[in-house]
């Protein structure tokens, strides 16, 4: 099993630095198909995907892009988890589209790991308030000027540098 293998099955339980650094792994292993489902998803405004244990469901309504998840057994998709406006201009919003990605698989993971040595327990669906690629995540709300300054001062973690090195 790889590392990032591993990864997939510990969802709930990873610390807020590891799914940070999921997040920057995905953005730079997935970038071609990211940019291939963003075009898929601007043609057809529909576009459905499978990540770890759970499936994807992105619609684009009224110029914002939004997605849906489920179990990958269950029938029914749940409610509308997160959304995004898109810019006026399509080659504008593949930058966009890829990060917005790139934090609902980390999102699904968290909530539908695969199957792995953990003892699953029912709880709600649990994602971040901010998304990775929103500066009010490094700021906790408190102003995007807070959160560029805070980004600028985070490293990356030493689960990215494994990742990246396996």
């Amino acid at each position: 099993m790889s590392l990032f293998e591993e990864y997939l099955t510990l969802g709930p339980w990873l610390a807020e630095e590891q799914r940070r650094d999921l997040y920057k792994f995905l953005l730079k292993t997935r970038r071609d198909k990211y940019r291939l489902d963003s075009e898929l998803l601007l043609q057809n405004r529909i576009l459905d995907t499978l990540f770890a244990n759970g499936a994807i469901l992105y619609l684009i309504n009224d110029n914002a892009i939004s997605y849906k998840t489920k179990r990958v057994d269950e029938p029914a998709y749940g409610d509308e988890v997160r959304s995004l406006q898109l810019r006026r201009f399509n080659f504008l919003n593949t930058a966009r589209i890829r990060k917005f990605f790139a934090q609902a698989e980390l999102d699904v993971l968290r909530n539908f790991p695969n199957p792995g040595k953990e003892i699953e327990e029912n709880r709600g669906f649990g994602f971040n308030v901010y998304p990775y690629y929103d500066l009010n995540y490094y700021s906790n709300g408190r102003g995007k000027f807070l959160g560029i300054l805070n980004k600028i001062r985070t490293r990356d973690g030493e689960l990215l540098q494994n990742l990246l090195a396996s």
